[in-house]
């Protein structure tokens, strides 16, 4: 007699992360510092905690790289001592040619920041190769599966030479580059999905064949989402394969209201959206199914998180932050009937089944907060997107890109998201930060 069927396992809860993008902590007086602390106080009012999993800063913590700014930070962080956060260092970490300050304020993080991995590396680049002497460099590079996503934290910064009046040399070194492939060859072996956190783009590296070799091995191995500060601004470039994301700048920001990023990788699928500060709760972001714009190809029903259920519905999935529970969740297609959603006890996300013909053009969720009088858009949240209503014609892989690990496929303006479209930037167009 055969055993019963213990029907469909639950899905595993999706990674998701906060995203606060490069802070330039100067004084702490300064509008900056406010800034964070007030991100921080909000993030803290986030209930239940364990919605999301840590508090990302991609580096530029200090404007100049002094133990005075980065004081401010540390302060903000020892506020909120149970708050996980993830860091790496910036080139304005290094902003005079050294790091001395930055290893001390990190080593003052005890056990909320891995240690350090050492490597050799010839310094500085001056007179004959032959003479440069082997230093050992701290890399605050580090790896963590959480929730089913191996998590990969790239320096760039240590490795390299950069400081101000000789300009940006990201580097990853030898050591680093080879341990970052070790990392995703295993993943892949594993059949476990990567997100790389780095401070740039891989085609910010300084060397040309590094560009082509980190971007190239980023698509090879099919890594899910590359997360990165820098740019300043709100950014998406899917390439097909990789999502490439950057998040508004805290200290020096041109692209409207401060706030950070929210993103989820949901078994198939992944998402991002930005979080206005001068926003009340809730807020929504859909993790499944996926938005057509940034969907991995080739798309199938499987890989965009389209696959209908007997009734020809399909599954619809949403993290919602907010400092309570909100009055009710639903989703819709369109303009379509509203479909109550419901979050199991201990789940992340809330969950529906959602009827579906593949006629519709968006999938809607809405969140109400128990304060929303029943008009105007505070205390309500909405998440749309465009689902995928076409497999791919050929199950054939895309092709690389041209340039791969680049911004060439920056979607120019997806306003819902938190990208308007109108970048200037510190690093592309706008001011001389």
């Amino acid at each position: 007699m055969s055993a019963p069927d213990p029907g469909p396992k639950p899905r595993r809860d999706p990674l998701v992360f906060l995203h606060v993008g490069d802070l330039h902590l100067q004084e702490a007086a300064a509008q900056n510092a406010r800034d964070l602390n007030a991100i921080l106080d909000q993030v803290a009012t986030i209930a239940p905690q364990d919605l999301f999993d840590f508090v990302y800063l991609p580096g530029d913590l200090a404007e100049n790289g002094y133990a005075s700014e980065y004081r401010i930070l540390r302060e903000a962080l020892d506020r909120h001592p149970d708050l996980p956060v993830r860091l790496i260092p910036g080139d304005h970490d290094r902003q005079h040619g050294q790091m001395g300050d930055f290893h001390a304020f990190a080593a003052s993080l005890g056990g909320r920041l891995p240690e350090p991995i050492i490597w050799e590396l010839e310094q500085p680049p001056s007179g004959c190769p032959e003479t440069w002497p082997l230093l050992k460099i701290p890399h605050y590079c580090a790896s963590a599966d959480i929730q089913g996503v191996r998590c990969l934290f790239v320096d760039m910064v240590s490795p390299g030479f950069g400081r101000k009046g000789i300009g940006l040399d990201f580097r990853l070194g030898g050591p680093q580059t080879q341990w970052l492939n070790a990392q995703l060859a295993d993943a892949a072996k594993e059949k476990i999905p990567c997100a790389v956190f780095m401070h740039a783009y891989p085609d910010d590296l300084r060397e040309p064949d590094d560009r082509l070799d980190i971007g190239g091995l980023f698509w090879a191995y099919r890594v899910r989402l590359v997360e990165m500060g820098h740019t300043h601004y709100n950014e998406l470039a899917p390439d097909g394969r990789t999502l490439y994301a950057a998040a508004r700048s805290v200290g020096q920001n041109e692209d409207g209201s401060v706030g950070y990023a929210v993103a989820a990788i949901d078994g198939p699928v992944t998402s991002w959206r930005f979080r206005a500060l001068d926003r009340t709760a809730p807020f929504v972001l859909i993790t499944s199914p996926a938005d057509r714009r940034v969907a991995t190809l080739p798309t199938t029903p499987e890989s965009s998180g389209m696959v209908l259920d007997a009734e020809g519905r399909i599954t619809v999935r949403a993290v919602v932050l907010s400092d309570a529970p909100p009055r009710y969740v639903h989703c819709r297609v369109d303009t379509g009937p509203w479909i109550r959603m419901h979050r199991a006890e201990g789940a992340r996300c809330y969950e529906a089944a959602l009827p579906w013909d593949g006629g519709g053009r968006s999938i809607q969720v809405e969140a109400v907060h128990a304060c929303w009088p029943g008009h105007g858009p505070d205390y309500v949240d909405t998440d749309v997107i465009e689902p995928v209503v076409a497999a791919s014609d050929s199950a054939a892989a895309p092709p690389m890109p041209e340039k791969p690990g680049s911004d060439a496929g920056r979607i120019q303006s997806w306003v819902r998201k938190g990208v308007r479209g109108d970048q200037l930037g510190p690093n592309r167009y706008g001011r001389k930060w």
